[in-house]
């Protein structure tokens, strides 16, 4: 979701309570598993009914919206877990990269 909202300069409100999930799992497991066939796809609002045909017999689900420059990202429970501006959470990201480069 953030590498997303990096590469388009937008941010996201999602509600991790939306995402199909097959047991009980905390939020941490929730955003970070990366199981096989799981995307993140946004779409334009007046594609949102095409698309959903074509997912039809699938497992999927609107789990947020693009909107303004803020990720906000609420729990299981309805907590607020990350809220702050994409530009933040990209030059934090950014700062480890380069610490993983040595400084460079």
């Amino acid at each position: 979701l953030a590498e997303s909202a990096f590469a388009g300069g937008l941010g996201m409100e999602i509600d991790l309570k939306s995402v199909p999930i097959a047991a009980a799992m905390r939020d941490a497991m929730v955003l970070f598993s990366e199981s096989a066939s799981r995307l993140i796809v946004s779409i334009k609002p007046d594609h949102k009914q095409k698309f959903e045909a074509t997912l039809k017999g699938t497992d999927f689900a609107e789990i947020g919206t693009v909107k303004g420059t803020t990720m906000k990202i609420k729990g299981i429970n309805g907590k607020i877990l990350i809220e702050s501006p994409v530009d933040d959470l990209k030059e934090a990201w950014k700062a480890t990269l380069r610490g993983l480069a040595g400084g460079q």
